[in-house]
């Protein structure tokens, strides 16, 4: 780009301007986006709250000139930088140089069939004015570097399937910072990512934002994070902008530079580094409300180095002994019962309860990499399992291997009763963390629906599409989301349309991978609830692989910490999460005490 939208900035005008955005279904519907207006000024980090389906994701779209299949713009402008993103010219001239985007599932992004370093050098000759060669390759070493990867050739050489999780999502970042654009879309970046990975993005998204007087839209259900790294926070109610203004005062908050004034007129601060207030995350002031002394690295880097504590440089599990801590006196006690209690007439004291499923000495494979190696486990019937752990710990494998959609090397996945007839349905099935790709994204909500209701799930004498009208209410969607397909539909009702396929089904077990990761915390928790209820009148066995330890706290009965394919620790919920003893669960704990805010008491 010649620059042109660069230089016609001045320190005054905004960097982006949304008037009067309307964006609904094409030929008619209730609009998804109503009237918004916004202002994002140079420097200013904007924050987006509001329920999944309420429209944050499509605003965010607004500012890159992008409108969802099958919704169209009725009525309104949106400038950034002076240039109309809907205009073929501008959007050109915009994309990744003025403005980019950074998304809930970040890994998307990248092209899995191109290395890292062959993706990078193409965005970087694509947006700057660095010729082929040295300048390239010097570029792409500082995007590396900057987003803290190794920018050494094997590194670049590495495919997308061969990163972890965090490490795709750094990728992304360097990906849309290739251009250096004054204005960064980031809608929820962190959602997918385990409670250390999540604490190193942040910290590393809030020093990004504090240089070079960038601007930022930011999407997030992280009121800690929102607190101490934007200036203003807007929400959004059913498509409407309902409210704005500064976010709440964090305790530890530090204003920067005088601070900015907020569209309110109030003066809001950051924290000195993007750092983020000290608190318990949700549902974890059940855990004795310990301090994060423990240690979590500022930047998501263990304290120890590049190794993450509990494990050597190689990425290997080790145990060492680690004195277990009592809860403080005085505090909730986490060894309390769970708001997930065992179905009507299991006791919760007493004879240990039967196995669902039990896993023996699996081995499993992921590309060439072994994943899992020689784990075992039991999961009880009729409870609730959370398993946790980093990301690349091999949770998902595990959760595909326990669905049968994974063929171990060695070891499998024995029933509690081999043989045992299993009246009607399919005995397990898996709730996917994308429910993007779970979906088929060219049939609508009604069929996939109607699929399984009209074969494996059937039950006489019920009208399949009355099934599906009932199914998408106890997932807590309205009907008139039927005729829809996945890409007209918020992450957070694709994630519900895809639990509520699943329950089609007729399962008795549920294996649930990250589901709530795009989800706002009240509707997280509504689904949560739900499948607490279910699991109580149907007597289904739920294994909920989670990043998030408030719900591991909150809904299950028993956890297992996973870490280099291996359990390094499991039993019961009040006794791991509230006086862990590996090393890697201390960690985990250590960043969600770190990262997170209270929850109000219920």
């Amino acid at each position: 780009m010649t620059g042109g939208a660069h230089e016609a900035l001045s320190v005054t005008d905004p960097v982006a301007e949304v008037a009067g955005l309307t964006l609904g279904p094409a030929g008619g519907g209730p609009p998804v986006l109503e009237d918004a207006r916004l202002r994002v000024r140079r420097g200013q980090v904007v924050g987006v709250v509001g329920r999944s389906g309420s429209g944050k994701s499509s605003l965010a779209y607004g500012l890159l000139g992008h409108v969802r299949p099958g919704l169209e713009a009725r009525a309104g402008t949106v400038r950034v930088a002076g240039l109309d993103p809907f205009d073929r010219a501008g959007a050109r001239r915009l994309r990744g140089r003025v403005v980019s985007y950074l998304g809930q599932d970040p890994a998307s992004s990248l092209n899995p069939a191109l290395r890292i370093g062959a993706q990078l050098a193409e965005a970087v000759r694509l947006r700057t004015s660095a010729g082929r060669g040295d300048d390239v390759r010097a570029r792409v070493g500082e995007l590396l570097l900057s987003v803290r990867l190794p920018a050494d050739r094997a590194f670049r050489r590495r495919l997308p399937g061969e990163l972890s999780g965090g490490q795709a999502q750094r990728v992304a970042l360097a990906l849309a910072l290739a251009g250096s654009p004054r204005l960064l879309v980031l809608d929820e970046p962190t959602s997918g990512l385990d409670t250390v990975l999540a604490a190193g993005m942040r910290t590393l998204l809030g020093e990004i934002l504090a240089v070079g007087n960038r601007s930022a839209l930011l999407i997030s259900h992280d009121p800690g994070w929102l607190g101490s790294v934007t200036d203003d926070v807007i929400r959004l109610e059913a498509g409407r902008i309902v409210g704005g203004g500064p976010p709440t005062a964090s305790p530890t908050a530090v204003p920067r530079g005088g601070g900015a004034r907020g569209a309110s007129g109030g003066a809001v601060g950051r924290s000195a580094a993007g750092g983020l207030p000290v608190g318990g995350p949700p549902g974890l002031g059940l855990l004795a409300g310990e301090s994060s002394a423990a240690g979590c690295a500022p930047a998501g880097e263990s304290p120890a180095g590049d190794a993450p504590a509990g494990r050597s440089a190689g990425g290997e599990a080790h145990a060492r002994e680690v004195p277990a801590r009592e809860p403080s006196a005085g505090s909730p006690s986490m060894g309390e019962p769970p708001t997930g209690k065992p179905p009507a007439g299991e006791p919760s004291i007493g004879k240990p309860p039967v196995a669902e499923l039990a896993v023996r000495g699996l081995d499993a494979r992921y590309g060439r990499e072994l994943v899992l190696r020689g784990l075992s486990l039991t999961v009880p019937a009729g409870r609730c399992t959370a398993v946790v752990g980093p990301s690349g710990a091999g949770k998902t494998t595990l959760a595909r291997c326990l669905a049968g959609l994974h063929r171990p090397v060695r070891g499998g996945v024995e029933w509690r009763e081999p043989g045992a007839p299993h009246v009607g349905g399919a005995p397990v099935q898996l709730v996917a963390q994308d429910a993007r790709g779970a979906l088929n994204p060219r049939e609508s909500v009604r069929t996939s629906l109607l699929r399984p209701l009209t074969g494996v799930g059937r039950r006489p004498g019920r009208d399949p599409a009355r099934e599906a009208v009932r199914l998408l209410g106890l997932v807590g969607l309205d009907p008139d989301v039927l005729p829809r397909r996945p890409g007209e539909l918020s992450g957070g009702q694709r994630q519900r349309v895809a639990l509520a396929r699943t329950l089609a089904a007729r399962p008795r077990v549920l294996v649930c991978d990250e589901i709530t990761s795009a989800l706002d915390g009240e509707t997280a928790g509504a689904v949560l609830a739900l499948l607490d209820s279910l699991r109580r009148e149907l007597g289904l066995t739920v294994v909920m692989v989670t990043h998030d330890l408030a719900a591991a706290a909150r809904h299950a009965e028993h956890v297992v910490v996973l870490d280099a394919g291996r359990v390094v620790e499991s039993g019961p919920a009040g006794r791991v999460l509230a006086a862990p003893e590996h090393p890697v669960t201390r960690e985990l704990l250590a960043c969600a005490h770190h990262f997170a805010v209270p929850m109000p008491e219920r």
